[in-house]
């Protein structure tokens, strides 16, 4: 963007919203910030949510206004999860740009098992997070569903992508991005197959786009509001501190959310990262200082209702 003189003068007197100053915060503590969206949205549409743990939450919030979600998984036993508990999902987040076109891939992929590696009695999906290595049918299974659900793609009215980091691994003999760290014993072993990767700026614009244009293809008619997450790295691989890790990181996706915002009339950035980083902390992340309170998610939602819902 740039302007003359005289232009800047009259876009900030146009700009109420312009001066920085405290939040008219709500009780809880939570800042409306102003947004006009490029569209509206129908509210009896279908919605499909792409990204990592802040798109489950965002997928559940909306699932419970009654809203229709699309990407959608059955719950799998607490004991497939290398860290175990009850049943849960969150096996398909998706967490790096890269990841993030491996999954809209899922879509209309020939090789719908590809990125699963080890052996029949002990395998690991590279495209799953957080599961443990099990016998190869159960692997190829929770594949097939998952596939299965990026294929009602098409049907989305909108897509919902919230871009997580950009420390990301490669799979070389997979010729993919991964969703996991290669830190499980088994796949250690494998280390050379493995590449770490620090997306710059360029390379994970050209991923999200390549992404964007690949939904394009297979749902034309389907909107898409790009979000950052708020939930930072919990360790970093590079060699700076974890604060300047993830700063980088969410500076880096926010910039490339910006650009493609500006570039394609059907996309729009909508500002749930800066809504929930500038909220009453205590009152918005959990003790872990990591995932984010179901109610400050549920306070995002209805700022998203009331800018896109009919």
């Amino acid at each position: 963007m740039k302007l003359s003189g005289q232009e800047a003068f009259e876009t900030a007197k146009k700009n109420h919203n312009r001066l920085m100053q405290p939040w008219s915060a709500s009780r809880s503590n939570y800042p409306t910030i102003p947004h006009n969206p490029k569209f509206k949205l129908p509210s009896t549409g279908k919605y499909f949510t792409i990204g990592s743990c802040f798109a489950r939450n965002i997928e559940n919030s909306l699932r419970a206004t009654g809203i229709d979600v699309l990407s959608t998984v059955d719950k799998l036993p607490g004991d497939f999860f290398e860290i175990g508990g009850e049943a849960r999902s969150g096996y398909q987040n998706v967490y790096t740009p890269g990841s993030i076109l491996e999954a809209i891939k899922l879509a209309t992929t020939q090789t719908p098992h590809n990125g699963i590696v080890g052996a029949s009695d002990k395998s690991i999906d590279l495209l799953t997070s957080g599961l443990k290595p099990m016998d190869m049918d159960t692997v190829k299974g929770i594949r097939d569903s998952l596939v299965s659900m990026y294929r009602k793609l098409p049907e989305a009215d909108a897509l919902i992508l919230t871009l997580g980091y950009n420390e990301s691994w490669y799979h070389t003999p997979s010729a993919c991005y991964i969703n996991r760290t290669p830190s499980h014993v088994m796949l250690r072993r494998l280390i050379d197959e493995f590449e770490f990767e620090l997306l710059d700026y360029a390379t994970s614009l050209n991923l999200i786009e390549r992404a964007i244009q690949l939904v394009n293809e297979i749902a034309p008619n389907c909107k898409i509001i790009l979000t950052v997450s708020p939930v930072p790295l919990s360790a970093t691989f590079s060699n700076k501190d974890i604060v300047s890790a993830n700063q980088l990181s969410k500076s880096t996706l926010r910039i490339v959310a910006s650009t493609l915002s500006d570039k394609y009339s059907h996309v729009d950035y909508f500002p749930s990262y800066e809504i929930i980083m500038n909220s009453e902390r205590a009152q918005t992340f959990l003790e872990d200082g990591i995932h984010v309170r179901s109610e400050a998610v549920d306070n995002v939602i209805r700022q998203f209702k009331h800018l896109y819902l009919d």
